[in-house]
């Protein structure tokens, strides 16, 4: 059996946890974006495996780029929420309110942190576009 590619492995997890257009960090994926591979327990710049084991499926325009900025920013909280993307790993389903919210919570504490922060190109390290998570729309149900 070959060596899979990134993509393959993105679409065996897409279809594995049943995403439609929300990923596992509560993001809504817009029309132009994908759902991209993000290496969970062992980084990609540490020769980390592109294996199921090894990924979260992030939107590639939010939550994939918003969380590799708080890993340049807050060493702490992107171990937490690393921790939280483990856990649905190995659940092998969609992320539970419960962990939606632990994540927003986190997020939420950085933004306060780091609103008005810029960064090294002249913008603001939080985007607009990063604040908006399914979990803080007043239409979200979710039901378990």
């Amino acid at each position: 059996m070959g060596k899979e590619s990134a993509r393959e492995i993105t679409n065996q997890m897409i279809e594995l946890w049943d995403m439609t257009n929300t990923d596992w960090m509560g993001y809504e994926k817009e029309k132009k974006d994908i759902f991209s591979y993000h290496h969970l327990r062992v980084a990609k710049r540490n020769g980390g495996p592109i294996t199921i084991e090894n990924g979260a499926i992030l939107c590639g325009d939010t939550a994939h780029p918003y969380l590799h900025v708080v890993e340049r920013y807050d060493r702490d909280k992107f171990l937490y929420l690393t921790k939280v993307l483990i856990e649905v790993n190995d659940q092998r389903f969609m992320p539970t309110y419960d962990q939606l919210v632990r994540m927003d919570d986190v997020l939420n504490e950085f933004e306060r942190e780091h609103s008005s922060d810029i960064n090294k190109k002249g913008h603001y390290l939080i985007r607009d576009s990063f604040t908006r998570r399914l979990v803080k729309k007043k239409d979200f149900y979710f039901f378990e």
